[in-house]
């Protein structure tokens, strides 16, 4: 039975939360990676992946609206909307990252962590112990060690 530590990347990539939109995509080109763990005080609090990345080359979202009568309404309290603006117009890597990712152990049973990664629909797992990032499993990884 093969563990997440058989087939983990542990050549991982961190960056700081505050670091600038310009730099995240320069490391992103430079090292042909499309994840960055974003680490605050030795702790991990988010990735930037190619998605967020993208997100600034969308056009700006529209807020949500009520239309009553001949008066439009906006609803600021969406937060999908607050999400994706913030996104689009957030110059470091806090502002734009993502907080939502699966986390594994190293001695979890990689055919559990495959099934939560295709079920839960996540293209990567990032391995964490002890608070401590050590690695990440990404769909790739697993094609090249799993099939060969």
């Amino acid at each position: 039975m093969k563990q997440v530590c058989d087939v983990m990347n542990t050549n991982l990539i961190t960056v700081e939360g505050n670091l600038t939109f310009d730099n995240i995509l320069k490391i992103m080109v430079e090292k042909g990676v499309g994840k960055l763990p974003v680490i605050d005080n030795g702790q991990l609090i988010g990735v930037v992946t190619r998605n967020d990345i993208l997100v600034r080359q969308e056009t700006a979202p529209l807020p949500p609206v009520i239309a009553f009568w001949d008066l439009l309404i906006t609803l600021p309290e969406n937060k999908e909307f607050q999400k994706k603006l913030k996104k689009l117009s957030g110059y470091v890597a806090k502002d734009i990252m993502s907080t939502d990712y699966l986390i594994v152990k190293k001695s979890d049973d990689l055919a559990i962590v495959i099934t939560q990664i295709v079920e839960q629909k996540y293209n990567y797992a990032l391995v964490v112990e002890e608070e401590s990032i050590e690695g990440i499993i990404t769909k790739t990884d697993l094609i090249k060690n799993c099939f060969n």
